[in-house]
């Protein structure tokens, strides 16, 4: 009998409002640079100069948005960031079995420490307190969908998952019809 679990989710931030001062900054400064190319350079390389400040506005525009993947194998979970779907760096990888707390955003207590944000921004956070080699104390604070959340129950020190058993209320209704 095979007892492995695997579950991977994508939750995409949601733009904050210093996200499109970014874009509109960007932006000016692109068009004032390629005004500048059309009145400061001889115009065959006016175009050259004129479409490498357009694709690097471009490139500095994507890379503005990001997405976080939860991926959940046999108790650990790691979370990746992904820079405007070209560039992946690990944010977290820990073992749900070390968290001291666990549950929703708005129930968690005072924290000091390293805090990890990897949140969609726009639906319900959650946060997850644990005791990590290299950073010591963390706080991580994600966005799981329910596959996500059934997978940490499994796993969560068996205090913490009968807390969160009791408290927990399920985003999505399970499906009954698949058994």
């Amino acid at each position: 009998m095979n007892n492995d679990f695997y579950t991977e989710c994508l939750v995409t931030k949601a733009p904050t409002g210093a996200d499109t001062a970014k874009r509109i900054g960007i932006g000016l400064a692109a068009a004032i640079l390629a005004a500048a190319a059309l009145w400061f350079i001889v115009f065959p390389v006016s175009i050259l100069v004129i479409a490498g400040v357009f694709y690097g506005a471009y490139y500095l525009m994507t890379g503005i948005d990001a997405e976080y993947e939860y991926i959940l194998t046999n108790g650990d979970i790691d979370i990746d960031k992904i820079i405007g779907k070209r560039k992946r760096k690990r944010l977290l990888s820990a073992s749900i079995g070390d968290f001291t707390a666990f549950g929703t955003l708005d129930e968690a207590p005072d924290f000091n420490g390293t805090t990890v944000l990897a949140s969609s921004g726009s639906g319900k956070d959650y946060y997850a307190d644990f005791v990590h080699k290299s950073e010591g104390n963390v706080r991580l604070i994600f966005t799981p969908n329910e596959k996500i959340l059934d997978g940490m129950e499994l796993f969560l020190p068996r205090q913490l998952k009968m807390e969160f058993k009791r408290k927990r209320v399920r985003l999505e209704k399970p499906d009954t019809n698949n058994q």
